[in-house]
């Protein structure tokens, strides 16, 4: 292998290393906002129905109502992370609050 080659094929795999290093882009400031508020309203409707405790009692960081805790996580992560999180909770108390009735 030519060193012309070998430069080439190393550049190529550098390149391909750092673009796959560089982390997906953090959930933007409105959004993030919407996601804490969201995630406050759902804990507040878990509290209203006695079988969802458990995820209130097991699960503090993603059933809590600390604005600025959701806020600052979901600062940083980028928004299909924060979008599933919020599909959990939304998912989670559907199904408790359903059993309840």
């Amino acid at each position: 292998m030519s060193i012309k080659s070998m430069f080439g094929t190393t550049a190529a795999a550098i390149v391909a290393a750092v673009a796959f290093a560089v982390p997906a882009q953090a959930a933007d400031e409105t959004f993030c906002r919407d996601y804490a508020r969201a995630a406050v309203n759902q804990f507040r409707s878990a509290e209203k129905h006695e079988r969802c405790d458990h995820y209130l009692r097991d699960e503090r960081d993603r059933w809590n109502a600390n604005y600025r805790a959701h806020y600052d996580w979901c600062r940083g992560v980028n928004r299909a992370a924060a979008w599933e999180e919020r599909n959990h909770r939304k998912h989670a108390l559907e199904n408790c609050a359903r059993r309840e009735r």
